[in-house]
């Protein structure tokens, strides 16, 4: 919770997230704008609340979300009521990664994360629903587990920024992801969406925070536990919703591009191959991107 007051020009800056940093700056009328400055490659959605406002009015109600792109970003104004007033306002804040406006944009299908040729099978991972715990019909859908016989490259499902990485745990499991425990690449979808590749080799990654890449590229190897009758990587896509209650964090199924047809990655499927057509890596590529695609 944050409390300003002022009667002169001022810039204030508010420490919000180790990413994001708001500022409050005030004109000459004694308007106040909120400015964020995101170090992060992706943006950021940020949530405020204003608790009081002395001598200022906010034209887009208590609680105002906006999104801070990466650099710097106009939040929102507040309004002075008398000029010769001093003005003031107490707040809260909350941040949520990604760009929770994007999900408009067209989304292509994903590619089987693994290395082109392999031959896997897929299978939707799933939690119990805690609310009906004797319905063995009652699971919510987590993400899906790409399975294969021998240790291979994982490959990114879509174009995107690589948002974070952990790669320096030992433990992998067949069950829904553990991003506590477990290693993952999460990418940033120019659509709001992340995916998150987990059940990684601990220290393989072949990309860094703040890298593009495209579907089909290298981005990891497998997890390589000795003793495994069949490996795996989990793909988990999730997105903000904004809902009744708030800001609620979503795992959803995605259409996966095979070599027989497109499937939903809540489908059990078997004996597909990984294929990765010049089509689909390029669909969401720009000029630039094409061109420089075009000549390898």
């Amino acid at each position: 919770m944050k409390f300003f007051t002022t009667s002169i020009l001022f810039l204030i800056g508010n420490l919000l997230f180790a990413q994001v940093q708001i500022v409050a700056e005030q004109d000459q009328d004694r308007n106040l704008s909120l400015m964020a400055f995101n170090k992060s490659v992706i943006p950021y959605t940020i949530q405020i609340e204003f608790l009081k406002l002395e001598n200022l009015e906010s034209l887009e109600g208590r609680f105002v979300f906006a999104v801070a792109m990466t650099g710097k970003t106009n939040l929102i104004k507040l309004q002075s009521i008398y000029t010769n007033e001093k003005v003031g306002f107490q707040y809260n804040t909350k941040l949520y990664k990604g760009n929770y406006q994007a999900g408009d944009l067209p989304s292509p299908p994903y590619l089987v994360p693994v290395k082109e040729g392999k031959v896997i099978s897929m299978r939707p991972l799933t939690v119990q629903l805690p609310e009906n715990p004797k319905n063995s019909e009652s699971h919510a859908y987590t993400g899906a587990g790409f399975f294969f016989e021998k240790p291979t490259i994982i490959c990114a499902p879509r174009k995107g920024i690589i948002s974070e990485i952990k790669m320096d745990g030992e433990n992998a499991s067949s069950g829904p992801s553990d991003f506590n425990s477990e290693n993952f690449i999460e990418i940033y979808h120019q659509d709001g969406t992340f995916s998150r590749l987990t059940g990684l080799k601990a220290n393989s990654a072949k990309v860094t925070v703040g890298e593009t890449v495209f579907p089909g590229q290298e981005i990891a190897e497998s997890s390589s536990a000795p003793n495994q009758e069949t490996h795996h990587v989990k793909m988990v896509q999730s997105r903000w919703e904004m809902g009744d209650f708030g800001m609620t964090w979503v795992n959803f199924p995605v259409s996966v591009f095979t070599d027989q047809r497109e499937v939903l990655s809540s489908e059990t499927i078997s004996g597909i191959e990984s294929l990765h057509p010049r089509d689909i890596i390029s669909m969401e590529m720009d000029k630039k991107e094409l061109k420089k695609y075009a000549g390898k």
